[in-house]
């Protein structure tokens, strides 16, 4: 493998990260806002109660997928792209432009949600506050550069300065996630109990899938295979918590996309403003930090050897900065974000198959093995983008397709790989 910690050794500055300290870089800086969303969404489209048993039954299911994942990155320290070799090293006909491609998703996805998010930042401060400039001063531009540079400073020291940021930062999201949750007046507008239904559940596994292809790139730094274990169950316990509570926030609001509302004003005191605010943003700058530490492993592929180290984190944070002020109010990026995090889910899918089978035949992959597994994550990622443009199956779950088609593939193989045996 030719990317791995010993020519990588800045990428790893410590691996001696507790259960804690990785469990609450994931609530920080990876989980927070979408568990949230997921959750806002699932309370109003569906009962309560079966709101509850989707949660509990999505993160049963996110605790086993990403129990794989961990246990492929924890030996080896590797990270997504050094298990993404493992599967697409070396395919036919492409040689090793999967692993290009699986580089370039990173690094597009990233840049996604650094601009999403950001926007979502901006947009509830300026929505927020009264803020008074003079003729031809944008104040949202203004406070998005802000957090871009703000994002960037902690983005150069790496998953060291992540590590302490998320120490400081969930104290202070949960905090003011149960201001929100005690002090929001509600209506108590929950949907009327009704028979139980997981119609929901593709949903929030889509949301929660593209968040988990990363994981390894994270894990790798746990002290140990114990540490990896109660990291990821902390993890999931707590984005449980977090879930169920967000049911009920999801209750009060009426508008999902802009600022809260219920039949009162959500947001309509100072205190509940700040924490709003602080809720949203320390998550934000979180998640953008983390996502690029997530993407440096894309950038090292392609940069040269001068621009990896320390400084790719500056550069990286400097460019998404760049990229916002660029394409901000130009058009949207929801369709980028769409078929990225598709294309994470198939990837994150590929990689779990590809650990089961691994567990049950014992064999080591070989080419023609690799080119399947590919294939088993471009052919669902090509039919989800043409799902987003309504080329066909629009009406489809997209989650369904990808995961249809993705087993399908990698059961072709075995029966092949069998039949020429």
């Amino acid at each position: 493998m030719s990317t791995n910690t010993q020519e990588h050794s800045h990428v790893l500055p410590d691996t001696k990260q507790s259960f804690w300290q990785l469990a609450f870089i994931q609530l920080t800086g990876v989980t927070s806002l979408p568990v949230l969303f997921a959750s806002i969404i699932l309370v109003q489209k569906t009962s309560l109660f079966n709101s509850i048993i989707v949660l509990l039954v999505a993160n049963f299911i996110l605790w086993i997928i990403r129990y794989g994942l961990i246990a492929m990155s924890y030996h080896g320290r590797k990270s997504v792209m050094d298990i993404a070799e493992d599967y697409f090293g070396s395919i036919w006909g492409l040689g090793k432009w999967g692993i290009y491609l699986i580089a370039a998703l990173l690094l597009l996805s990233t840049t996604a949600l650094f601009v999403e998010e950001t926007t979502i930042v901006s947009s509830s401060l300026t929505s927020l506050f009264s803020i008074n400039e003079g003729p031809g001063i944008d104040p949202f531009l203004q406070i998005s550069v802000i957090i871009g540079i703000i994002s960037t400073i902690f983005c150069t020291q790496g998953m060291v300065a992540l590590r302490w940021l998320s120490t400081i930062a969930l104290p202070l999201i949960l905090a003011s996630f149960v201001i929100l949750l005690i002090a929001a007046p509600s209506n108590g507008s929950f949907i009327a109990h009704s028979a139980l239904s997981l119609s929901m559940l593709p949903f929030v596994l889509g949301i929660n899938l593209a968040i988990t292809a990363d994981l390894p790139t994270f894990f790798r730094h746990s002290k140990s295979w114990k540490d990896a274990m109660f990291g990821l169950t902390a993890l999931q316990l707590t984005s449980l918590a977090i879930g169920i509570g967000g049911l009920f926030l999801g209750s009060m609001i009426l508008s999902v996309g802009g600022i809260p509302t219920a039949g009162n004003d959500v947001v309509s005191s100072e205190l509940l403003k700040f924490a709003f605010v602080a809720l949203v943003a320390f998550s934000s700058i979180c998640s953008n930090v983390s996502n690029v530490y997530s993407a440096s492993v894309g950038w090292e592929l392609f940069a040269p050897t001068a621009l990896v180290g320390k400084k790719e984190y500056l550069i990286l944070g400097f460019l998404l900065t760049l990229v916002f002020i660029s394409v901000t109010g130009e058009f949207s990026m929801n369709f980028l974000l769409n078929i990225t995090n598709a294309a994470l889910v198939n990837l994150s899918f590929v990689f779990i198959l590809g650990y089961f089978v691994h567990l049950l035949t014992k064999r080591h992959l070989d080419r023609a093995d690799r080119t399947a597994y590919f294939l088993a994550w471009l052919v669902p990622t090509i039919v989800n983008i043409c799902q987003y443009s309504n080329i066909f199956l629009s009406k489809q779950s997209v989650l369904l397709v990808s995961l249809c088609l993705t087993v399908g593939i990698v059961c072709l193989s075995l029966v092949r790989k069998s039949i020429n045996r």
